[in-house]
C-alpha cells in the first residue's frame, strides 16, 4: 500500500521539525506530528513498530492490523 509522498513519486525527506520529549512515570513520550499522521497509508495509526538503527535514530513504522508493517523512516 502506497501513502501519499509515495504516489507523487518524488523522492524526499520532509522535516517535521523538532520535538520535545516529556517523561511520564517511568516512560518518556514523543508526540506524532499531524503531517506524519495524514500521509501515512492509514487515516489513524494505532500502533507503530519501533526500531533503533544502528547509526542511533529511531524508525516508525505503522502496523496495520493484521500486523503488515509499511515503512516510514523517521530520523
Amino acid at each position: 500500500m502506497k501513502n501519499k509522498l509515495e504516489e507523487t513519486g518524488i523522492d524526499l525527506e520532509i522535516d517535521l521539525g523538532k520535538r520535545k520529549i516529556s517523561k511520564m512515570n517511568f516512560s518518556h513520550i514523543v508526540t506524532l506530528p499531524k503531517r506524519f499522521i495524514r500521509n501515512s497509508p492509514y487515516g489513524k495509526i494505532t500502533t507503530v513498530k519501533m526500531t533503533m538503527l544502528k547509526d542511533g535514530s529511531l524508525k516508525l513504522t505503522p502496523v496495520h492490523q493484521k500486523d503488515e508493517p509499511d515503512e516510514f523512516s523517521v530520523m
